[in-house]
């Protein structure tokens, strides 16, 4: 009742579930099957890793969600993706 009144969604309502949501907390691995880091956050269209000490920022359009870890399957600037991360 009170989540009504607030305007919060419920997060067992399948109608807000966001899709983006399947990509958090994924290992993150290359192509080659190395492990780059763990996805952290999802923002817009850009997924947020962070591996030991750092913080990246790259397209969601650059990864493939596979059954239990993200693959990197695109081209990454990764310069660029710790600049922004």
């Amino acid at each position: 009742m009170a989540r009504k009144k607030k305007g919060i969604p419920n997060p067992g309502d399948p109608a807000k579930n966001d899709p983006r949501d399947e990509y958090l907390s994924r290992f993150i691995k290359d192509d080659e099957g190395k492990d780059l880091g763990e996805s952290v956050g999802v923002d817009d269209k850009m997924l947020i890793i962070k591996d030991k000490t750092e913080f990246f920022r790259i397209p969601l359009k650059s990864v493939s969600l596979k059954e239990n870890h993200i693959e990197i399957s695109g081209k990454v600037n990764w310069k660029k993706a710790r600049k922004d991360g």
